[in-house]
């Protein structure tokens, strides 16, 4: 449980953080990436390095909260539904 509320509290900022300094990360530090931009369109670079974060936060909250398990639970069920076992 302790462990759970520091992942997400170390987890959210570092999201945030991500998708409010994107367009340092971008500049500064990696600069264009190739498949960003050719799967994304023109300042894919952008959106990828938002969705990371964004990613980062909605996981972080979910394993705050509890509610990782339930969500890895229900896509496993889903998937051994489509597989036939």
């Amino acid at each position: 449980m302790f462990g759970q509320i520091v992942f997400g509290l170390i987890g959210i900022p570092l999201g945030v953080l991500i998708m409010v300094r994107t367009n340092y990360i971008v500049d500064q530090i990696t600069g264009s990436i190739g498949f960003a931009e050719r799967y994304l369109g023109s300042g894919g670079t952008y959106t990828f390095f938002r969705i990371i974060g964004f990613i980062i936060t909605l996981v972080s909250l979910f394993v705050m909260f509890g509610f990782a398990g339930t969500i890895y639970t229900s896509i496993i069920d889903g998937l051994k539904g489509v597989s036939g076992k």
